[in-house]
């Protein structure tokens, strides 16, 4: 256990140094916050639509950061040095996603805060960003994975950003159920349900449903990432 703690205290400490010398990351762990205050005490835009910076500090920073410092190391061929040290999969992939995690955590407080949206019980956003921090983590090392450049993220990551945060606005402009069903069930939906029950006085138990259909998506999201992990090990 010591050796293991050692071993991803030092990914840890590179990945940290490694962020701050990129002004890219920083760059779009900001983007959020920008976002935040378009909607600074907009609540006659809807209840629903304000949950929108949260989705984005979750989709942006989450995902996006962690696929763009995955896909750098790609870059400098410096993973597969990586993927192929003592270190196991599970390490490697706590190493790399802590930086992101904190960022992300950060990010998403912040948003709240800027954005100025009715308060949540500390227990329930616990319970709703917890699944979806650890989800967009994995998808985030998906897409680093998947990209041969930090440039390439954008390609390969913009299609599923777009429909999370895109799709349940342009869902209902086509009018068709099956399609509202579809879209019913994105994370960023069933995150967006959950507040809006929560901000129009629901209970906690409200969420419960909502939240785990994301620990769901978290599930699969994690089976996928630690697939494609194994099976890029030794072409990364």
């Amino acid at each position: 256990m010591t050796y293991a703690w050692k071993r991803i205290s030092a990914i840890i400490e590179k990945e940290w140094k490694d962020c701050f010398r990129n002004p890219a990351l920083l760059s779009m762990a900001a983007l959020p916050l920008i976002f935040a205050l378009l909607f600074r005490g907009r609540e006659e835009v809807g209840i629903g639509v304000l949950a929108l910076p949260i989705n984005m500090a979750l989709t942006i920073t989450g995902a996006f950061v962690l696929a763009m410092m995955v896909a750098e190391e790609k870059e400098k061929h410096t993973l597969r040095v990586l993927m192929l040290s003592p270190a196991r999969p599970f390490e490697v992939l706590i190493g790399k996603s802590a930086v992101a995690a904190a960022m992300t955590v950060a990010a998403v407080i912040l948003t709240l805060f800027i954005a100025e949206t009715p308060a949540l019980s500390p227990l329930a956003l616990i319970l709703l960003l917890v699944p979806s921090i650890v989800m967009y983590l994995a998808i985030g090392t998906l897409i680093g994975l998947l990209s041969r450049t930090s440039m390439e993220t954008s390609f390969i990551g913009m299609p599923l950003h777009l429909l999370f945060l895109m799709g349940p606005m342009f869902g209902s402009l086509l009018n068709q159920p099956a399609v509202d069903l579809m879209i019913s069930y994105l994370p960023t939906e069933q995150l967006s349900l959950a507040c809006s029950k929560l901000w129009r006085g629901g209970t906690l138990a409200d969420a419960l449903p909502h939240a785990g259909i994301i620990a769901a998506w978290m599930a699969a999201c994690l089976l996928l990432c630690c697939t494609t992990y194994r099976t890029k090990r030794y072409d990364a």
